[in-house]
């Protein structure tokens, strides 16, 4: 057996509340796995354990196999493996160190997901010194075998096991399945200076990720005698009992999500907007350091507002500059792009709770972005839109299938959604919502008569983690409500010529096979998809096109025009007249007369 490694991360719960920063992973390059897919890691199984430490240990690991599929935790080892990836012994002795990074990206994010199906024992045990330990062992071992720190357990079982804290015990069992994969972190032959194995090492990047990750789209806020609060998207008002677990005027410091805004006051405001504030951001792909709270606001915030916020990085996998753009439009030719500069785009970080929209050109000064463009709802390492000078934050619905903001997502302008436009996610899977502020979210078991609800239904105005048992996996509804801003009617024409056709749109207020026109809310985001036998559809009008599909932006009343041509209309007429033949209920006059009209 190869030499034992002492894992020195040393985390008490404690100071991973204070604000410590664990190491966290990201994902590697290669091909994809669908967000859908069920993670692969095997079984758990403890030895030595107590009962409240045997549960700390199986909701961790239960919560790492979810956090390891997540979009954010492919952001982050991404990043973490092409920007700080050192392999020990100038390219020796970890797996595949002397491969092409690609290679070593894509066998880093197989392990992490748990590709090769390895079971786990974990072993309770007084480490005095680390929370684990484990041995090297083989690339590709089929059990991971480790130890784990039983009074590190015993803390966070006391003090009743959050979000972070999972992670965090999540990030100290993935570190230790490093080891048995054989990859190290101890003085990895470089000279003194050179090597920072909380930088460099596979293991603690699997750590790092997973408290990035771990807790998506959530704040937490902290007291004086480190109370505790994990705050989702949304608005906070101490007057609705949101700050319940700290207590109003209490906040002393807190931690930002990836990709996040913090705007915290003393005032809630009269028209609960929030009074005397400050505003904090992180735009990073990782969690955030611990903030401590000035001391004009410390112990006097009563209103905490946090919204996510979009990131454009000059390089691919979200390295090199950046610009952080919150829900707005933001123009190179006004010096929004100062960060990652003009044309320079090549990855974009979209957190939940946002979509954007990026194109070529600006449209001038009062322009609305022309050109190319293009809309991202979620993390996008590569490949993304070239030469892009605008880009567009809009608040969405971010709806996922597991609690906690894990599982497959989907993202919901405002409008209604029920059948085919929820297929994105599926019918009665939604089970967490995150909904930003000023938005609200209403979900129903059943879309009832005209698609306006029916059956259970909740209205939210902030993020939530688990609809409960009422609702949730049971959702067949949605309809998001934006600021009362008023409406912008949306027409759609037929062009003269055209074909037989039909068009709707998503949300479902359109649907129509001439022309029609209905009232969307203003800036609120409309596709609309046609569809027609044996033609091509020409759109015009639009603010992009995707295909058969129509994207429009209703910053004011707008009118599409859509044409149906014909399309190989010979083997159309041709195929028409083969099966009408066949079938033998018509004549080969009512035929020709039927395929004829089939095939205009």
């Amino acid at each position: 057996m190869n030499r034992v490694e002492t894992k020195s991360l040393f985390l008490c719960i404690a100071a991973v509340l204070a604000g410590c920063r664990a190491d966290a992973i990201e994902e590697p390059a290669g091909p994809e796995i669908a967000e859908a897919q069920e993670a692969l890691y095997g079984d758990l199984n403890t030895s030595s354990c107590t009962l409240a430490q045997r549960d700390v240990l199986v909701e961790a690991h239960q919560a790492g196999r979810q956090i390891a599929m997540t979009k954010e935790f492919d952001a982050c080892l991404r990043y973490r493996m092409m920007e700080w990836y050192k392999p020990c012994y100038q390219g020796s002795d970890d797996p595949f160190a002397n491969e092409p990074r690609s290679t070593q990206h894509t066998k880093v994010r197989n392990v992490m997901r748990s590709g090769n199906m390895a079971d786990v024992t974990a072993t309770c045990a007084d480490l005095t010194d680390a929370l684990g330990h484990a041995q090297y062992d083989g690339y590709g071992d089929s059990h991971e075998r480790m130890e784990i720190d039983r009074g590190y357990l015993d803390g966070v079982a006391a003090a009743g096991m959050s979000d972070f804290e999972r992670a965090g015990v999540a990030g100290v069992i993935w570190h230790e399945a490093m080891h048995q994969q054989d990859y190290r972190h101890d003085s990895c032959g470089y000279p003194e200076g050179e090597y920072d194995q909380g930088l460099h090492s596979v293991p603690h990047m699997a750590n790092r990720c997973m408290l990035s990750a771990g807790i998506l789209g959530r704040a937490i806020v902290f007291t004086e005698d480190d109370r505790a609060q994990e705050l989702g998207i949304g608005r906070h008002r101490a007057s609705f009992g949101h700050l319940g677990g700290v207590g109003d005027n209490s906040i002393t410091r807190v931690r930002l999500p990836p990709a996040s805004r913090m705007r915290y006051c003393i005032d809630e405001g009269v028209s609960g907007t929030g009074g005397s504030c400050a505003t904090i951001e992180n735009p990073t792909i990782e969690y955030g350091a611990a903030h401590s709270v000035p001391a004009a606001y410390r112990n006097a915030i009563s209103f905490v507002e946090i919204e996510p916020m979009v990131l454009l990085f000059s390089q691919q996998d979200y390295r090199g500059s950046v610009s952080a753009f919150g829900y707005g439009e933001h123009r190179a030719n006004t010096g929004s792009f100062s960060g990652v500069g003009n044309d320079q785009t090549r990855s974009i970080y979209v957190p939940p709770g946002a979509r954007v929209r990026v194109c070529t050109d600006e449209g001038g000064t009062s322009g609305h972005g022309v050109g190319t463009c293009r809309f991202y709802d979620e993390p996008t390492p590569t490949t993304v839109l070239a030469s892009t000078s605008y880009a567009e934050v809009v608040r969405v619905v971010t709806a996922f299938t597991e609690k906690d903001l894990y599982g497959t997502r989907a993202s919901f302008g405002a409008g209604r959604w029920a059948g085919a436009a929820l297929n994105a996610i599926g019918d009665n899977r939604i089970v967490s919502l995150v909904v930003p502020p000023t938005l609200t979210a209403r979900v129903c078991s059943d879309a009832g008569s005209g698609n306006t609800g029916a059956g259970a239904c909740q209205s939210h105005t902030r993020t939530t983690f688990d609809l409960g048992a009422g609702l949730a996996s049971a959702v067949s509804f949605l309809e998001v409500t934006p600021p009362q801003l008023g409406t912008s009617t949306l027409s759609v024409v037929r062009a003269a010529g055209s074909g037989a056709g039909r068009v709707v749109s998503t949300p479902l207020n359109l649907d129509c096979t001439s022309s029609c026109s209905a009232a969307f809310p203003t800036r609120s985001e409309v596709m609309l998809l046609a569809s027609s036998t044996g033609h091509d559809v020409v759109f015009t009008g639009c603010d992009s096109v995707l295909g058969n599909g129509c994207f429009v932006t209703m910053s004011a009343a707008k009118t599409v025009t859509v044409n149906f041509v014909r399309n190989n209309s010979d083997a159309c007429y041709d195929s028409c007249m083969d099966l009408c033949h066949e079938d033998g209920r018509l004549t080969p006059s009512q035929c020709a007369q039927s395929c004829n009209a089939e095939c205009l």
